[in-house]
């Protein structure tokens, strides 16, 4: 397991750490491997890499106990609801999006691919579907015209 953070901000994963506040080399908190594995997953999207890295982060302090010994304490708990007014933060900058970014447009030849896809259900909305009442795909059903 590798951990690494560049003042420079040149790649992805440093852009998330300074979001987080894992700056630190001496009090490391998530090692590169789970943050560019969550950078894959959301297709290197910084935003919502941060909230789902800010998420782990909150439940690995959530399992530890706060502790007090001879006067000394330690408050892992405060930790946590720091990284819960972080998420807070993260969502209100990212327009309140939990982690699912939906694309307007796709390439003519993404489109066909999607919807050619037998698995894939169509949305019931679709551009130009009230141009011509009547003459939808949607407009009637065979199997319900004699109802």
């Amino acid at each position: 397991m590798t951990w690494s953070f560049s003042e420079s901000l040149s790649a992805n994963l440093d852009k998330v750490r300074l979001k987080l506040g894992d700056t630190d080399t001496n009090d490391q908190i998530l090692q590169n491997e789970t943050i560019n594995a969550l950078l894959t997953e959301h297709n290197d999207d910084v935003d919502l890499t941060a909230i789902s890295c800010c998420r782990a982060i909150i439940a690995k302090y959530n399992r530890a106990l706060d502790r007090s010994a001879a006067g000394m304490s330690a408050n892992r708990s405060i930790i946590v609801d720091n990284y819960r007014d972080l998420l807070k933060e993260l969502l209100q900058a990212n327009r309140g999006n939990a982690g699912a970014r939906y694309k307007g447009s796709y390439s003519r030849d993404r489109q066909e691919t999607i919807e050619d896809d037998s698995d894939f259900i169509l949305p019931f909305a679709r551009s130009g579907e009230f141009d011509y009442p009547g003459t939808g795909e949607n407009s009637r059903d065979p199997d319900w015209d004699d109802v």
